[in-house]
């Protein structure tokens, strides 16, 4: 990590990923129930695999640039912060990792849109197809209570603080990483 960033704003780069980020999440939240075959199975297995390059490159970038300090706040709100931001890191990784795996630990390609697709690099395992079928719901499904939290802490920011902390999301500074 290089360190921390600036308190005063996000670049373009930065604040696009993120909101792009979010959507991708959303979307594949709501996907995630589709009957095998369905298209809109399909969206969420190859949107998702294609998605999960984006993700797993938005962590990483995350992880590069930094966490932004803290706002002057409790020491509390702070931490539930840290844990919420990281929170969503291990939950993408998790979560893409798995989602690779799923097809694959059945010794199936990942396809994508049946375009293309990844042979699988390893034999079929039943019992590690199922422990990633579960880590996959189990870490799919910590993005609603995350999402609720990250919305919560923004509220808080705008609606109680008003310090400025929310305007960074929406107006990018020249400068930032």
């Amino acid at each position: 990590m290089t360190g921390a960033r600036r308190t005063d704003g996000y670049s373009r780069i930065s604040i696009a990923t993120h909101w792009f980020a979010a959507l991708l999440v959303i979307a594949l939240f709501f996907t995630h129930e589709g009957e095998r075959g369905s298209t809109e199975r399909m969206l969420h297995v190859s949107g998702g695999a294609i998605a999960g390059l984006f993700l797993l490159w938005r962590v990483w970038h995350r992880l590069y640039s930094g966490m932004t300090e803290k706002p002057d706040q409790a020491a509390l709100l702070n931490l539930a912060s840290r844990i919420v931001i990281w929170g969503f890191l291990v939950a993408i990784v998790v979560v893409v990792i798995s989602g690779y795996l799923l097809p694959w630990s059945l010794g199936r390609p990942l396809d994508f849109f049946g375009l293309a697709s990844i042979p699988s690099p390893m034999g079929a395992s039943r019992g590690l197809h199922e422990f990633m079928e579960e880590l996959h719901e189990i870490s799919g499904h910590l993005f609603p209570p995350l999402i609720a939290l990250h919305i919560l802490g923004a509220a808080k920011h705008a609606f109680i603080g008003r310090d400025g902390i929310v305007k960074r999301m929406f107006k990018p500074v020249v400068g930032c990483k």
